[in-house]
């Protein structure tokens, strides 16, 4: 196939659309106002479309408790593996 050195900005995005919605994504395609065969741009996005907008927030949450006191590894006992030094 011998693809043209030189494209509209219409053929390219008409182009551009059949491959994206040949790739399965979820694509729409704007008209020009001048020529509403050509298309002026295109949306795309990778998931589903959804009929209303959610969101997903949840409820807020109360974290864990932080200690005050900092210890070195050494006081952790089984917690600690002491690997030789290398030489």
């Amino acid at each position: 196939m011998i693809l043209p050195e030189h494209m509209s900005v219409g053929e390219r995005n008409a182009r551009l659309y059949e491959t994206l919605k040949g790739m399965g994504l979820f694509v729409t395609a704007v008209p020009c106002k001048d020529d509403p065969c050509e298309i002026s741009y295109i949306q795309v996005s990778c998931e589903l479309p959804r009929p209303h907008p959610t969101f997903d927030v949840g409820p807020p949450v109360e974290g864990a408790e932080v200690g005050e006191g900092v210890a070195s590894p050494a006081g952790a006992g089984d917690n600690v593996i002491d690997f030789p030094p290398i030489l």
